[in-house]
């Protein structure tokens, strides 16, 4: 099993602190406080207690090959584990826009509005985390802001 991927949310708490008061002390306050007050209410979501599935462990946009509107590929299994599918869930809005989100989630009716919830707070996780660690590669920075402002844009599983 992988120590960073697949694991309960409330794990990964005190490395989301961390990169939400990075933000804010690069002076982006009021994305720091926005993104808090919605993780406070994510990481409460119930945990995962189904068996662990199979899990890519980096499923986002540079490890997505389109061509045209089709995903032709997945890329870079070397995160590759097993746990809470949430975890890989979270490219929903990591690489999607909000109608696009939402097609996804209800192609997958078979997943619970938890695993939904979770799979956004692990969008944010992954998302404030790799925002404060990418100044040396610009675009996986912007991949990280993308998906925080599409995880704050309020939509979720219903």
């Amino acid at each position: 099993m992988n120590e960073w991927r697949g694991v309960p949310l409330p794990s990964r708490a005190d490395r989301v602190m961390e990169a939400l008061q990075t933000i804010a002390d690069g002076g982006e306050t009021e994305l720091s406080l926005r993104l808090g007050v919605l993780w406070r209410t994510l990481v409460e979501t119930p945990a995962y207690d189904g068996p662990p599935v199979w899990l890519h462990g980096d499923l986002h946009p540079l490890n997505l090959l389109v061509e045209g509107d089709e995903l032709t590929a997945v890329i870079d299994f070397g995160d590759l584990t097993s746990g809470d599918p949430a975890s890989d869930l979270a490219v929903a809005w990591m690489a999607f826009e909000p109608s696009e989100r939402l097609r996804l989630i209800a192609g997958l009716s078979n997943v619970d509005r938890s695993t939904w919830r979770r799979a956004r707070g692990w969008a944010l996780a992954l998302g404030a985390i790799v925002m404060v660690h990418a100044d040396d590669d610009p675009v996986l920075a912007t991949t990280a802001r993308a998906a925080l402002r599409r995880v704050l844009d309020g939509t979720d599983a219903a």
